[in-house]
C-alpha cells in the first residue's frame, strides 16, 4: 500500500511539473500576445491557461488511481518536447554552386525608374539594348510616383514624410568616394583582429544592430554603373579586399501598417541611419590612411545581401531580402569596403532556406504577386529564390509606398518579445520544430496578412520604445 501511494504521490508531481511548465508557457504567451494587442489570440490562449490551470487542481485533489491516459499523455508530451528541441540544425549553407559573373547596375530595376529619363541618350540606348522590357516599363512610368497625388496611399500631409527623409538621404549620399588621409605618411598600423573589433564598436555606437566583416568577394561588385552617381554606364574597378556589413532593425509596430505610409517612413528612416553609420565609418577608415567607401541607398557599387551573408549576418529568404536571427528581414543593411585588412566572420545557418521552403506566407500574401513560389533557381552560379521585380515594382507605384507586407508576414520578423525569441530558438533546432513553430503561427496569426488599422492618425500614438 505504502508503495502504491508513492508511486501515485510521485506521478502527481510530475504531472503539476509538467501542467506549471505549460502554464507559465502560457501565460509568457498571453503577455506578448498584450504587448502586440493580438485581443483575439490572447484570449483563445487564456480559455487554454484556464483548462491548465483546472487540469492543476484536478491532480492535487483527486485520489484517483493512475490511468493509462495519464502515462500516455506524458509520454507523448516527452516525445514532443524532445523532438524539437533536439539540434539537428544544418551546417553553413552553400548558396554558390556555379561560376559566378558580376551584375551591371544598369540591369537593376531601380536603376530604370530613378536614373534613366525619357528621350536621353541613356534612355533610348538601354532600352534599344533591352526591347523586351520597353512595353513593361512604359506602363509602369504611367503610375503615379511613390509620395505623388493619385495612388491609393498619398496623403497630402504624412506622403511628404517618408520624401523628405529620401531627399535628405539622397543630398547627403551622392560624394562619398573620400580618398585617404594624407596627414599621416603611411597608414596607421592595426591587426586584422583589432581593426574589426574596434570598427564592429564603432559600428554599434553609432546605431548599427548588426555588424561582420568579411573578405570582399569580386563577383559581388558591379561590372558598371547605373543608379548611383557617376559615368552612365562606366566601368566600375574596385581595388578593395574587405567589406564591412551593417544592419539597423525596423520597428515591428511601424511595419505592422504595412502596406501604408507609416511602414515606409520607417523604412526611410532606416535607410538614413545605415547610410550614417557607413559613412561615418568610412571616413574614420580614410583618416587612419586606408581607402574605404560607403555603399548605401541610391549609391551602391556592390551588393548588399550577400556581403551581409558572408559577413555571417544572415541567410537570405525566398522574400530575396536577407533574414537574421535576431529580426528575420526586418533590417535595412549598408556596406564599407576597404583595403584594410579585417578579419573573415562565419556564413552562418539557422534553418532559413528549409523553413521557406515549407512556408511560402510571404508568397501568398505579396499584394503584387511577385514572390516566387517554386524552388530556388541558379542565377550566375549562385542557388536563390527569384523574385518579379517589375510586379512587385508596380504594386509599389499603385500603392504609394515602397509596401513591406512581405517583411510584415515573414515568421522570423516578429518582436523580440520573450515567446518570440523562444521559436527562434527552435527553429534553428531542427526541421520537426520548423514545421511545429510554422503550424503555431498559422493557428496564432493566420495565413494571410491583416494591417493595423486601428488608429489612422498613427503620429498621436507613436512613442519611441
Amino acid at each position: 500500500m505504502p508503495a502504491e501511494i508513492n508511486i501515485i504521490f510521485i506521478v502527481k508531481v510530475l504531472e503539476c511539473s509538467i501542467i506549471g511548465a505549460v502554464c507559465g508557457f502560457l501565460l509568457l504567451v498571453i503577455h506578448s500576445f498584450i504587448k502586440e494587442r493580438q485581443i483575439k489570440a490572447m484570449l483563445g490562449v487564456t480559455v487554454l491557461l484556464f483548462i491548465a490551470i483546472s487540469g492543476f487542481g484536478f491532480i492535487v485533489y483527486s485520489t484517483v488511481s493512475v490511468h493509462f491516459i495519464t502515462v500516455f499523455g506524458f509520454m507523448v508530451f516527452l516525445f514532443v518536447a524532445i523532438a524539437i528541441t533536439l539540434p539537428f540544425a544544418p551546417g553553413a549553407h552553400n548558396y554558390v554552386v556555379g561560376e559566378q559573373s558580376r551584375v551591371d547596375e544598369r540591369d537593376a530595376l531601380f536603376h530604370r525608374f530613378y536614373r534613366l529619363q525619357p528621350d536621353t541618350p541613356e534612355f533610348l540606348q538601354y532600352y534599344h539594348d533591352h526591347p523586351e522590357i520597353r512595353d513593361i516599363d512604359a506602363a509602369i512610368r504611367k503610375l503615379p510616383a511613390l509620395t505623388e497625388p493619385g495612388s491609393r496611399s498619398y496623403n497630402p500631409v504624412d506622403s511628404p514624410m517618408m520624401a523628405s527623409i529620401m531627399d535628405v538621404v539622397n543630398s547627403i549620399t551622392r560624394d562619398i568616394d573620400w580618398p585617404p588621409s594624407t596627414s599621416n605618411i603611411k597608414p596607421f598600423n592595426l591587426s586584422p583582429k583589432d581593426a574589426s573589433q574596434r570598427i564592429k564598436a564603432f559600428a554599434r555606437y553609432l546605431g548599427a544592430d548588426l555588424v561582420g566583416t568579411t573578405k570582399l568577394n569580386p563577383a559581388y561588385i558591379y561590372s558598371h554603373i547605373g543608379r548611383a552617381p557617376g559615368e552612365w554606364g562606366a566601368a566600375i574597378h574596385l581595388p578593395h579586399t574587405h567589406a564591412i556589413a551593417i544592419a539597423v532593425e525596423m520597428r515591428s509596430d511601424m511595419l505592422a501598417y504595412a502596406p501604408a505610409i507609416p511602414a515606409t517612413i520607417e523604412t526611410s528612416d532606416t535607410y538614413f541611419t545605415t547610410a550614417k553609420i557607413a559613412m561615418v565609418l568610412a571616413k574614420y577608415i580614410s583618416m587612419l590612411g586606408y581607402e574605404a567607401r560607403a555603399h548605401v541607398d541610391g549609391n551602391y557599387r556592390v551588393m548588399c545581401v550577400p556581403i551581409a551573408v558572408d559577413a555571417g549576418l544572415g541567410e537570405p529568404g525566398r522574400l530575396g531580402l536577407l533574414i537574421t536571427p535576431q529580426f528575420g528581414p526586418r533590417v535595412r543593411l549598408s556596406i564599407v569596403t576597404t583595403n584594410l585588412e579585417l578579419t573573415q566572420d562565419r556564413p552562418i545557418s539557422f534553418g532559413v532556406q528549409h523553413f521557406c521552403s515549407i512556408c511560402k506566407k510571404c508568397a501568398d500574401n505579396c499584394p503584387g504577386n511577385a514572390i516566387a513560389r517554386h524552388e530556388p533557381t541558379v542565377v550566375r552560379g549562385v542557388r536563390k529564390w527569384v523574385s518579379q521585380q517589375e510586379a512587385c515594382y508596380r504594386f509599389w507605384r499603385k500603392q504609394g509606398t515602397d509596401c513591406g507586407v512581405c517583411i510584415r508576414v515573414c515568421p522570423y520578423a516578429h518582436s523580440s518579445l520573450p515567446m518570440h525569441r523562444i521559436m527562434r530558438w527552435l527553429v534553428n533546432r531542427n526541421s520537426f520544430a520548423r514545421r511545429f513553430a510554422l503550424l503555431g503561427e498559422n493557428v496564432v496569426y493566420g495565413r494571410r496578412h491583416r494591417a493595423n488599422t486601428a488608429n489612422s492618425d498613427w503620429l498621436t500614438t507613436w512613442k519611441r520604445s
